[in-house]
């Protein structure tokens, strides 16, 4: 088998497993609408750059037919290839989107990093005290009556803490949040802080995803990284999808 031989089966071989990798994240974590917002492009290209340029390249170099370390030497890359790939996946499952997360004007999406153990257990829902593998966990986070609360809520956003979002013991079911949602939602059509451009664009999106751009809102979409909208129906604030526009 010649140099070239070896290292296109090397190629195709790095394409299937980092191909697969990537489609379980983008499917899941990051679809191609919050790539840029939640910036995971840059770590996908590092991931991809290292397991499908390095590997194969360095088996073009030292492959050589009937050369007596050759099995060390192809071990040696797969093993470096296996470390850089799991050095990347292990930052991408930390840093995931975890919840989608309602609050009264907007949607926060909030990454898996940024909320502890500890406020984990506080959740009043069972089904709010443990971090998804797969899409974020749609809910909704009502600012509470109380005025300790509320204050303890304010200082923790303001010291860097996290504000409500990230505070699962406030979580309930997102249905509890439409009404809310829906008074503070927006048309799809030019307006002070939505140039003709944007609105043509989200009108797109809408119909990408299958609804009459006239039955949308949108809202915006939040995080600790960067913004965008979420495309909303109009009557049930049910959910249609994200788009990359910074409001």
């Amino acid at each position: 088998m010649s140099r070239w031989k070896a290292a296109t089966i090397h190629l195709f071989i790095s394409l299937l497993v980092v191909g697969s990798v990537a489609a379980y994240i983008i499917y899941f974590w990051y679809p191609p609408a919050l790539i840029q917002m939640a910036k995971a492009d840059r770590l996908l290209m590092l991931i991809g750059g290292v397991d499908l340029v390095v590997g194969p390249l360095l088996t073009l170099i030292i492959y050589k037919a009937g050369k007596r370390q050759l099995k060390l030497d192809l071990a040696i890359i797969a093993l470096i290839q296996v470390v850089f790939l799991s050095y990347g996946l292990y930052s991408i499952y930390a840093s995931r989107p975890v919840f989608l997360v309602a609050v009264k004007d907007r949607f926060e999406l909030v990454f898996a990093n940024e909320i502890t153990d500890k406020r984990l257990a506080k959740a009043k829902l069972e089904k709010f005290r443990s971090l998804g593998f797969t899409k974020p966990k749609l809910v909704g986070a009502p600012m509470p009556s109380d005025d300790k609360k509320r204050e303890a809520i304010m200082f923790s956003a303001v010291g860097g803490q996290g504000d409500i979002q990230t505070m699962p013991e406030y979580y309930v079911d997102y249905s509890q949040m439409t009404n809310s949602l829906l008074s503070n939602a927006k048309k799809l059509e030019p307006q002070k802080n939505l140039s003709a451009k944007d609105a043509q664009v989200m009108r797109l999106a809408a119909e990408a995803y299958g609804k009459n751009p006239d039955e949308v809102r949108y809202l915006v979409l939040a995080s600790s990284r960067k913004f965008a909208v979420m495309l909303v129906d109009g009557r049930t604030a049910e959910i249609v999808g994200p788009v990359n526009i910074d409001p």
